[in-house]
């Protein structure tokens, strides 16, 4: 089992995660955006941990963890108990810490890279260059990578039911509540408002994706119908929260 850990040279909060990273794990570099990498670039792991930057236009100061892909045209691969480890171990950090107002949360899939085979996920330090390069920032997250690592390579965590969950807005409001309760492990978000292709859909339900949990009032009835035939038809079924 490995992980390889990905930081940008470019990104700010990338190298802030980065160093504190580095006094437990071997981080790969590169000197390129991170949103530009591809499979290519990298040496084969069985898990990918983008370490980056993440803007938003309201300036929020946030903690996110999402998995990459264009919904419309291809993802990456996802695991529910990474993504889901991730952001719990985040929030915790960040409770025991001084800091306050920040979103912990998990972000619907977006952006590129498109084309990892193995489980792949961002984690992310927002929203402006003051919290990029806030140290403390950078450790919450490398603290929370580890333990994270640590508790899949051992094996230390519960059963839960691994979900896929649609609806909502860009944060999932409702999908990080449900996460942070300890009730599911989540590994692709679908925003109400994204076309989903039918190749992406494909690659969804063959994932290790046990139930579609949607976002009732977060939904239209169209999506709604759409997303419970398809994952219907290969025997997953959806509960509304």
């Amino acid at each position: 089992m490995k992980f390889l850990f990905i930081s940008s040279n470019l990104d700010p909060a990338s190298k802030n995660i980065a160093s504190f990273l580095n006094e437990y794990f071997e981080v790969f570099k590169v000197e390129k955006e991170l949103l530009n990498v591809k499979k290519e670039d990298l040496p084969k792991a069985s898990y990918y941990i983008f370490l980056s930057k993440h803007r938003s236009s309201s300036n929020q100061p946030s903690l996110t963890v999402h998995v990459p892909g264009l919904l419309d045209r291809d993802v990456c691969s996802a695991s529910a108990v990474l993504n889901s480890l991730l952001l719990n171990n985040i929030y915790n950090f960040y409770r025991k810490s001084n800091l306050n107002g920040f979103n912990v949360c998990f972000e619907v899939v977006h952006h590129t890279p498109t084309d990892i085979d193995k489980p792949t996920c961002f984690v992310e330090i927002g929203s402006t260059e003051k919290e990029w390069k806030d140290e403390r920032l950078g450790k919450i997250m490398a603290d929370a990578i580890v333990k994270t690592v640590e508790q899949i390579e051992s094996g230390d965590y519960d059963e839960k039911i691994k979900a896929v969950g649609y609806g909502g807005n860009h944060y999932a409001p409702k999908f990080t509540k449900l996460c942070l309760e300890g009730k599911y492990y989540f590994s692709y978000l679908i925003p109400k408002y994204a076309n989903v292709s039918e190749n992406v859909l494909k690659k969804i339900v063959k994932s290790d994706v046990e139930r579609l949990l949607i976002d009732w009032k977060g939904s239209k009835s169209e999506g709604r119908k759409k997303m419970i035939e398809f994952f219907k038809s290969y025997n997953i079924d959806y509960e509304r929260v």
